[in-house]
């Protein structure tokens, strides 16, 4: 995700680290996601990536019925249910679901829309050109202290030919350079104040990992940050770092136990609850939250897509397929046809068009939406087999 010690003007460098090409995933999870949690490779651990949350790291969500503002203590602890245990990740799509809840149609995605996330400037973006050939954009509307990257006529301009527009949204961690972690309103408690719910420095950032079952986080998120975001006209937001839910309590990167991860789940209600209209689309979900329950509802009601990165590049990922397919086919049971499935891959530039055209028609030929982009996703890559307007 990108760092904004450094003011909007230098969001294009944010992200010039000295990584090698290895380890350009593992870069661009800070400008749009965290490592997938089932998904930890040595290649990722080499670029200071933990243990993804997999195996017997991975948290055992809570299928039972619990009310949204239930775990709110931020050192509250909870007992694993077998049933959900990453062992049996590949049969949660069989558990019983809720009743059908009432689901607003703004929430409805296009059927594999050919999308793109793009975290620099929208100055710096032909927005006409973005609009006709994108119907899903994820952009970071944060207004900042009140220079944000896109204006209210920017994202009206992008969602002109019909496109939904998503906005960043930091679920499981908090920068230390947005305006949240040290300014906000009477009646809230700033990321940097709130030290309950700091669960860990994020190796190498600039950031903390945060426990969404904290009371004073949630009231943050879903209340001041959330709130702020659909105020600038977005159609919904992208939850990073949701991976957070599948660490588990003997993570060795942010320990997340039982109650942790019911909490993150609670959040995403509250979410849903505050904005019955917006999509919600989560970065790196894990499969244990597929057989999650908030507030009576079956978890996998309440999003509307997910996304996962580095799932063809540098070369397929068979967990990570797995992963998004295990999301498609629990939604699809749920007679959720438009659920989106989007795949995000990383080049080492935008001339790398046939590197790029391997993983896009991979991604689609295994049902996804692809996007193929830079690390940095400062810039958007025109490549010439883009379908407009699809």
């Amino acid at each position: 995700m990108p760092q904004y010690d450094f003011g909007p003007l230098q969001r294009a460098a944010r992200a010039r680290l000295a990584f090698n090409v290895q380890c350009a995933g593992r870069l661009a999870r800070r400008w749009i996601g965290a490592a997938v949690a089932i998904a930890a490779t040595g290649s990722m651990a080499a670029c200071g990536g933990g243990s993804g949350g997999s195996g017997a790291n991975s948290a055992n969500v809570s299928s039972s019925s619990t009310s949204s503002n239930s775990n709110n203590s931020a050192n509250s602890t909870g007992s694993p249910n077998p049933a959900t245990n990453a062992n049996s990740n590949a049969n949660t799509n069989t558990q019983p679901m809720s009743p059908t809840p009432a689901i607003s149609a703004a929430r409805a995605l296009p059927a594999q829309p050919v999308w793109a996330a793009y975290y620099g400037l929208g100055s710096a973006l032909d927005i006409a050109q973005a609009a006709a050939t994108f119907k899903l954009i994820v952009i970071d509307a944060d207004p900042g202290n009140g220079t944000p990257a896109f204006s209210a006529a920017q994202i009206a301009a992008l969602k002109a030919d019909g496109a939904k527009v998503l906005s960043y949204l930091n679920f499981g961690a908090c920068e230390k350079s947005r305006t949240h972690w040290n300014t906000v309103p009477s009646g809230f408690v700033s990321c940097g104040a709130n030290t309950s719910a700091q669960i860990s420095k994020y190796q190498g950032f600039q950031e903390y990992w945060m426990n969404p079952a904290n009371a004073d986080y949630q009231n943050l998120l879903v209340n001041y940050v959330a709130a702020r975001l659909a105020a600038t006209g977005v159609d919904g937001f992208m939850l990073d770092n949701f991976e957070i839910v599948g660490h588990g309590a003997g993570s060795s990167t942010a320990p997340c136990d039982a109650a942790c991860a019911q909490g993150g789940l609670d959040l995403v209600k509250q979410l849903r609850d505050r904005f019955p209209d917006l999509v919600l689309v989560p970065n790196a979900a894990p499969v244990q939250a597929i057989g999650g329950t908030t507030g009576g509802v079956s978890f996998p009601w309440l999003i509307d897509g997910v996304i996962a990165e580095q799932v063809f590049l540098p070369s397929t990922s068979t967990s990570v397929v797995q992963q998004l397919k295990s999301w498609q086919s629990t939604e699809q049971n749920l007679g959720r046809n438009g659920f989106f499935a989007g795949s995000l891959d990383y080049v080492s530039s935008c001339t790398a068009s046939s590197t790029a055209q391997t993983a896009w028609t991979a991604a689609q030929q295994a049902g996804f939406s692809p996007s193929i982009s830079i690390a940095s996703l400062d810039s958007i890559c025109w490549w010439s087999f883009l379908p407009v307007g699809s």
